[in-house]
């Protein structure tokens, strides 16, 4: 037990409480990388998904009611409300059970677990950096952590949810909005002031005043589980992938007929295309 609790650090809140998830930063091998963030009897606890962003497999067990997050040779499973997780090692016969102080929380359909808990268990260096005020984690690889900056293709997961929100935003739109719809979204990913993947950004909640915001009303309706992308909607979504970008930079777009969002509607507009307009 002694050695189970070295692994979990509690970091300074940074402004999340404990239902209510804050914006907070973490530094991937010196970039820094905005998520959400609570806080539980002083840990950090962000969501499983963001470890996607580390070439991390994560995924949800709805019989176990479980996320759970995988990478070579460690298989960690976070039961929800829980205050242990169960992990097997390749190779192990049986699972085994770590006991923490924080408990697995869904908020919004996102997974909460603890960060330097999870970092480490996967083989990540973790520290507390003071002068920063935030959790450094070091892969030990050298990666970067958005997408853009890894000049890679995305991962089946990432394409999956690419391919169906732009489905669901733009299914009866024109080619070039499908292809604009997609290209806003990656231009989110590689911009500083969004999350840096692809998941993340399609399913960003931001929480004011003890209500939730969502991104794309696709996630808030949940249309998105329910599309089927056409061949068509994968080819722009490869073509906005490739660099194309009808939007012209955007990084939201809207339909002015059904939103008053003043906000969104305070952008620089770039270009409308079909029924999107679409900003900066």
């Amino acid at each position: 037990m002694t050695l189970l609790l070295i692994f979990v650090w509690a970091w300074p809140a940074g402004g999340a409480s404990a239902q209510a998830p804050g914006a907070t930063t973490i530094y991937v091998n010196g970039q820094p990388v905005s998520t959400t963030a609570i806080v539980q009897n002083g840990y950090q606890l962000v969501p499983a998904s963001w470890f996607r962003g580390l070439n991390v497999s994560v995924a949800w067990d709805e019989r176990y009611r479980s996320a759970v997050v995988s990478a070579a040779p460690i298989r960690i499973s976070f039961p929800s409300g829980e205050r242990h997780t169960d992990y097997l090692r390749t190779g192990d016969t049986s699972w085994t059970r770590d006991q923490l102080d924080t408990r697995t929380t869904l908020i919004g359909g996102t997974a909460y677990v603890p960060l330097a808990y999870t970092a480490r268990k996967l083989g990540f260096g973790v520290q507390y950096d003071a002068r920063k005020g935030a959790a450094t984690i070091t892969t030990g690889e050298g990666a970067v952590f958005a997408l853009a900056q890894q000049k890679r293709q995305p991962s089946g997961d990432e394409l999956l949810w690419l391919y169906r929100i732009t489905e669901a935003e733009a299914g009866s739109e024109s080619y070039a909005g499908k292809v604009a719809v997609a290209a806003s979204i990656l231009n989110r990913v590689a911009h500083p002031d969004w999350p840096a993947t692809i998941i993340d950004t399609i399913f960003q909640v931001e929480y004011y005043n003890g209500k939730a915001y969502y991104q794309y009303s696709p996630v808030l309706d949940k249309r998105i589980y329910s599309v089927t992308p056409s061949q068509e909607t994968k080819r722009a979504v490869q073509d906005a992938l490739n660099g194309s970008d009808p939007g012209r930079g955007a990084i939201v777009f809207y339909n002015p007929q059904k939103t008053d969002n003043a906000w969104v509607r305070s952008r620089p507009v770039t270009v409308q295309i079909g029924n999107h307009v679409f900003a900066k």
